[in-house]
Formats: structure tokens, C-alpha cells, sequence
């Protein structure tokens, strides 16, 4: 198992190995990158909430 890719956020780095994708039809890999990034947007929306929240 070897990292395939990592993409760092500004509040978290994601690591993605090269069995993650093995084995997997295109439709599958399409599903599972919409959902990381889904997750991406939602920790990202989650943190500039805690922004707003703390300059007010």
C-alpha cells in the first residue's frame, strides 16, 4: 500500500492509497470522489460557520 495522492485543506490532509481504488468500476470511483468531496465542502462550510460565529 503506497499514497497515491494527498490533498491538503486548511484544516485537515486527506491521503488517499493506491488500494483504495483498485478493483473498483468507474461509476464506484466517481461515487466515492463526489463524497470526498462532499465532505471536503462540508468541513470547509463547518469551519467558516466557527469564523462567523467568533467575529461577532
Amino acid at each position: 500500500m503506497a499514497v497515491a495522492a494527498t490533498y491538503h485543506y486548511a484544516h485537515g490532509t486527506v491521503s488517499v492509497c493506491d488500494d483504495a481504488y483498485r478493483d473498483l468500476s468507474t461509476e464506484e470511483r466517481k461515487r466515492r470522489e463526489e463524497h470526498m468531496w462532499r465532505a471536503a465542502y462540508e468541513i470547509a462550510l463547518g469551519a467558516q460557520s466557527k469564523r462567523q460565529e467568533t467575529e461577532k
